[in-house]
C-alpha cells in the first residue's frame, strides 16, 4: 500500500475515499482515530489516504484533478445519500473544505532573490497565507527568462517541476517527486510535444532511462544504471514493440556481452 494523499482531517480523507470509489479505486483512510485522540489540538500528518501500489498513479491523477478544480468542482456527493438536508450539508461542507484549500493554496506573499548580484531579480517565490512555499520561478542562466518552475505541496514539499534545459524558451522537461525525492523525469528532446525520454528513480537515484520512438507506446531501448554507470541495455532491434536484445557493459561503458531476450524476460 502507498500513501496517495495526506488530507487536512479525517472528513476530507473519507470524502476523497468516496471520490476514488466512484472512479473504481479502492482506498483506505488511516490515522482518523489518532487525530480524534488529540482533541482540538491542531495537528497534521496523522490522516492518510492509502491505495494499492498498482492504483497509485491513477489515484494521484484523480486527486490532482480534484485539487486543480478547487471550488469550481467540489468533491462529488455519493449517490446513495437519501435526505436532501444531509446532501445539502455534505455539499456545503465539501465547498467549505475546497474553499479553505483554495485559500491556503492561493499566493498571499511574494519574495524575490538576486542570485548573481547583478541588480536583477532572477528568482521569484510565492507563499501561502500560512507561509508555506507554493512556487518558485527561477532564471538559472541569468538571461532574463524563467527556465525552471518548481511547485510545492500543501506541506511545503516539492512535488513537481518543469524546466527549459536548452534555454530556448520552451519547457521540455517535467520532473515529479514523492516525499521530496525525485521519482520520475520526462523529456521531449525534439520539440514535437511528445515524451521521448523517461528517467526513473529509486530513492532519488536514477536507475533507468527509457527511449521512446515517435508514436510508440513502448520503449525501443531501456538503459539501466548503478551509481551513474551504464550496466545493461535492453533493445527492441526490430521495432515490433518488444525488447528482444540485452547488452551488458563494462565499467567504462564498453559492450562486453550481447544476448537475446526471452519473452518472459
Amino acid at each position: 500500500m502507498q500513501t496517495v494523499f495526506e488530507p487536512a482531517n479525517a472528513l476530507e480523507g473519507h470524502m476523497l475515499q468516496d471520490l476514488l470509489k466512484q472512479r473504481g479505486i479502492s482506498s483506505r483512510v488511516d490515522g482518523a482515530q489518532l487525530q480524534g485522540a488529540v482533541g482540538e489540538i491542531p495537528v497534521t500528518g496523522f490522516v492518510r489516504v492509502v491505495v494499492e501500489d498498482a492504483d497509485y498513479g491513477a489515484a494521484r491523477a484523480i486527486i490532482e484533478e480534484w485539487e486543480s478544480a478547487n471550488v469550481s468542482e467540489p468533491i462529488p456527493v455519493p449517490p446513495d445519500r437519501t435526505t436532501k438536508s444531509f446532501v445539502a450539508g455534505l455539499i456545503g461542507l465539501a465547498i467549505g473544505i475546497a474553499g479553505t484549500y483554495a485559500f491556503l493554496r492561493a499566493p498571499a506573499s511574494l519574495d524575490a532573490i538576486d542570485n548573481n548580484d547583478d541588480g536583477k531579480l532572477d528568482e521569484h517565490l510565492s507563499y501561502s497565507p500560512l507561509g508555506l512555499l507554493l512556487k518558485s520561478d527561477l532564471d538559472r542562466n541569468f538571461d532574463g527568462a524563467v527556465d525552471l518552475v518548481q511547485r510545492f505541496d500543501r506541506r511545503g514539499r516539492i512535488e513537481s517541476s518543469e524546466s527549459d534545459d536548452d534555454f530556448n524558451g520552451s519547457f521540455e522537461s517535467r520532473w515529479y517527486y514523492r516525499g521530496s525525492q525525485i521519482h520520475l523525469g520526462e523529456i521531449d528532446t525534439d520539440g514535437d510535444s511528445a515524451i521521448d525520454l523517461r528517467t526513473r528513480f529509486e530513492d532519488g537515484v536514477a536507475v533507468s532511462v527509457e527511449y521512446l520512438a515517435p508514436g510508440a507506446t513502448s520503449p525501443v531501448r531501456v538503459e539501466y544504471f548503478h551509481l551513474g554507470k551504464l550496466t545493461t541495455a535492453e533493445i527492441d532491434t526490430d521495432r515490433d514493440g518488444r525488447l528482444d536484445t540485452r547488452r551488458n557493459y563494462s565499467d567504462v561503458a564498453e559492450v562486453i556481452g550481447t544476448e537475446p531476450m526471452q519473452a518472459s524476460d
